[in-house]
């Protein structure tokens, strides 16, 4: 059996503020105070019950392409958005804390 992905960064349900009560099904990824990504379940249309990845991170000055997608599970968009993160900080000469370069 596949060992399944294990988040390096700190994942919050997202919240609109603080009276808010997040939910499963949309969350923040955070190295430190920077948020890197975002994933959230989609709720309708052809990709009902995916996972949407949606990279963020801090202001660079170059990115990349390819910075949302689709998965099935949870925990590959989790990994989907670390891996950007790590790519998107090397690229600009920087480096996230848990980046193991």
């Amino acid at each position: 059996m596949p060992t399944r992905y294990q988040p390096l960064y700190k994942w919050r349900g997202t919240k609109i503020d603080e009276r808010d009560q997040p939910t499963d099904l949309d969350w923040l990824g955070y190295d430190g105070e920077i948020i890197i990504g975002r994933i959230r379940m989609e709720s309708g249309g052809p990709k009902n019950g995916m996972w949407q990845w949606s990279i963020l991170g801090p202001s660079v000055r170059r990115r990349l392409t390819l910075h949302q997608g689709f998965e099935v599970e949870p925990r590959e968009a989790i990994r989907k958005v670390e891996e950007y993160y790590h790519r998107l900080m090397r690229l600009n000469g920087m480096r996230g804390s848990k980046d193991d370069r």
